[in-house]
């Protein structure tokens, strides 16, 4: 067995440090997979205009409680982003505005390395950058939820 061999589930030998269990065809098919649903998406919420077309439900949370989730907004956020109007997607939903571009690079990064490319590394999801990002979505949503006039711009309703 050589080390360039790659090993994978229910495999013999051991893996060499380093090797993927996970079939390359397979990596592959997931990173266009993801590529495709994304450039879809975009394209659908283009086309639809959330700004003037219900695209998904209402929101679960915000219809039963009256709160806004982290998500609440996204949508429309997403449009006017994809239109290049990063003013008018703050205040629609702000962080996504933050993340968006950071779960762009992320799938694209994976794209990429899927398909051999090393230009772009994956930004490595350890758990402080977990336990970031969930305080920090945790945070908008108590923020947003604040009842004082000056959190009202986070309320994605004021921005419509």
């Amino acid at each position: 067995m050589t080390a360039t061999h790659v090993h994978g589930p229910g495999c013999g030998g051991a893996a060499p440090a380093g090797a993927s269990a996970v079939p390359v065809a397979v990596t592959r098919s997931g990173a266009a997979g993801l590529l495709a649903f994304l450039t879809g998406l975009s394209v659908w919420v283009l086309v639809r205009n959330p700004l003037v077309n219900t695209i998904f439900p209402p929101c679960p949370l915000h219809a039963t409680t009256g709160l806004w989730c982290p998500g609440c907004g996204a949508t429309r956020a997403s449009y006017l982003l994809l239109k290049g109007d990063v003013a008018g997607a703050l205040h629609f939903n702000g962080l996504w505005v933050v993340l968006a571009p950071f779960a762009l690079y992320q799938a694209v990064a994976f794209a990429g390395e899927a398909f051999g490319l090393r230009g772009l590394r994956r930004i490595r999801l350890t758990q402080p950058v977990i336990a970031a990002l969930l305080v920090l979505i945790v945070g908008f949503f108590v923020v947003r939820n604040l009842p004082f006039d000056a959190f009202e711009v986070l309320n994605p309703l004021t921005a419509s």
